[in-house]
C-alpha cells in the first residue's frame, strides 16, 4: 500500500505550503482489509495529515484516495485500530443516506 502511495505522492501538493509531496514521509496508522489510514508528513514544512485510502475492488492497482485536510495536532488523541473498527461496525448497521448519517 505504501509503495503505491509513494509512487502517487508527487501528483499531490501540501495543503499548507503548496510544495510537492513527492518526498513526503508516509506512515501506516491502521490497515483493515482494503482500507487504510496513512499519516503523510510534508518534507518541506513538516505538516502532518491523515489520509484514508481504499483500494477499489474493480481495479486493485488504482487506489481511491480521500484526503482529510486537517492538521494532525487538531485531531486530538491518535486514532487507534479499535476506533476504526468501532466506526466500521457503526456504519455497517446504518440504514439511510449520507445526510441522515451526518445529522
Amino acid at each position: 500500500m505504501l509503495d503505491i502511495l509513494r509512487r502517487q505522492a508527487g501528483r499531490f501538493q501540501c495543503p499548507k505550503c503548496g510544495q510537492s509531496l513527492a518526498d513526503c514521509r508516509l506512515e501506516m496508522v491502521v490497515q483493515q482489509d482494503e482500507q487504510s489510514l496513512v499519516k503523510v508528513t510534508c518534507a518541506h514544512c513538516q505538516d502532518a495529515r491523515l489520509i484514508a485510502v481504499a483500494l477499489a475492488a474493480e481495479a486493485p492497482s488504482a487506489p481511491v484516495i480521500e484526503v482529510r485536510d486537517q492538521p494532525m495536532e487538531e485531531l486530538g488523541a491518535p486514532i487507534t485500530a479499535d476506533d476504526v473498527l468501532d466506526v466500521r461496525l457503526a456504519l455497517a448497521g446504518h440504514e439511510g443516506d449520507l445526510a441522515a448519517l451526518l445529522r
